[in-house]
């Protein structure tokens, strides 16, 4: 059986095509394969007829939910250059008998209580629940920042699993998780998955980076909820995030002077520069900036030559996400033209490196994906400083952002 099923058409950015063109692959191959392995119990409901109910999504387009009577199902949309690939699950109550009439679902038994991710950004969604203690493996450990995960890790309660495309097959069997999350753009080795799959292990990809919109990542936090029980943590949850975000975004409506941003690092011969359609350019535009490429309706970044972008950087009132340096000698020491540059000339470049931990995991991919509202924030006490006076506006304000000086 296959569970792919090719529908819209749509691009994403071109540096993960190809990866994930491998891992629909994958998916495909191990899902047909060795789905009957997912579940040895062959009690079923009779066939459900009725029509099942959307649950509300206002801003995600890449998974959708439905409730049915007893159990829900889950499509998870891979968007992969030209075409589009869904993922369905089934998420049924455990000791409940299975539905008929769904065999193309992969079986997910709910709530999960035993997790293995291979993202730290995973992290943030399921921290936000409150369930990080559910979390019982996880890819490069010494990357989280989650203080809640960060203590049971140096307690020995997380293990290793690997990496995406070389997983641990055997400390994974060994730790038995009831779900492992994986992100649809890491290339992976297809019997890695398959001998997972086959052992019962549903494998959950997610691909919350394609969205184009800050608010359409953080609502991910409904799918977790939907797999880990805590539909009503999450309501409540993303309400407050989306109430803060449009509160912020509304002091930069009316706004006479947007400055001007650059953002991004060259490298070799080449400057990506983010889409207008894409997330950061949502964040900048946001945020109150005023963006050179706005205007070029991409969804992912955009490779230019470095004469394309220079112009426009040298004259740029605000350089944001400079790469990963964390001082002005370290940016000029990689090209000292920069410090021609007018944001490095005023002192007004910024990078979202703040919270780093010892082994340079970095906290803005891993709560920041989930509280874009904090993001944005930072942004607007950056770009326009006069709107929060009453508070100040210096590093020590700032969640994610870093002065680099």
């Amino acid at each position: 059986m296959n569970i792919f099923r090719s529908s819209f058409t749509g691009s994403v950015h071109h540096r993960f095509s190809g990866v994930l063109r491998c891992v629909i692959s994958l998916f495909a191959v191990v899902f047909t394969t060795g789905l009957s392995g997912c579940s040895n119990e062959t009690e079923v409901h009779p066939k459900q007829e009725a029509v099942s109910v959307d649950v509300p999504l206002s801003y995600a387009k890449g998974f959708s939910l439905y409730d049915h009577e007893g159990f829900k199902t889950l499509r998870v949309i891979v968007d992969l250059d030209g075409r589009q690939d869904t993922l369905r699950y089934l998420l049924i109550p455990k000791k409940s008998p299975l539905p008929d009439g769904f065999d193309e679902h992969v079986v997910i038994r709910t709530p999960v209580e035993r997790v293995a991710l291979f993202s730290t950004t995973q992290v943030g969604y399921i921290d936000l629940l409150g369930c990080a203690d559910r979390i019982i493996g996880i890819a490069r450990s010494d990357y989280v920042n989650t203080p809640s995960l960060r203590e049971r890790i140096e307690k020995g309660a997380v293990s290793e699993i690997g990496m995406p495309f070389s997983p641990n097959v055997e400390e994974i069997l060994e730790l038995n998780p009831e779900m492992i999350v994986t992100t649809a753009f890491p290339a992976a080795r297809q019997t890695d998955y398959k001998a997972l799959v086959m052992a019962g292990i549903p494998v959950v990809v997610v691909a919350e980076w394609l969205e184009e919109s800050p608010l359409g990542r953080a609502e991910w936090l409904k799918l977790y909820a939907a797999l880990l029980g805590r539909e009503e943590v999450a309501v409540e949850k993303f309400a407050d995030i989306e109430h803060s975000y449009h509160a912020l975004k509304a002091l930069t409506d009316t706004l006479s002077h947007r400055p001007s941003v650059v953002t991004g690092m060259p490298f070799k011969d080449a400057w990506f520069v983010p889409g207008g359609n894409s997330y950061v350019a949502c964040f900048l535009r946001d945020a109150g900036a005023d963006y050179h490429w706005k205007n070029r309706a991409k969804t992912g970044s955009i490779k230019m030559d470095i004469e394309a972008v220079y112009p426009v950087a040298l004259e740029a009132e605000f350089w944001l996400n400079p790469g990963t340096v964390q001082s002005l000698d370290e940016l000029l020491a990689k090209d000292i033209r920069f410090r021609d540059f007018f944001a490095v000339r005023s002192g007004k470049v910024y990078n979202n490196n703040r919270l780093l931990n010892p082994a340079g995991g970095n906290a803005y991919w891993e709560l920041g994906a989930v509280r874009p509202d904090r993001v944005l924030e930072d942004l607007i006490r950056i770009l326009h400083p006069d709107l929060f006076p009453e508070r100040g506006n210096g590093d020590d304000s700032l969640t994610f952002y870093r002065h680099i000086q």
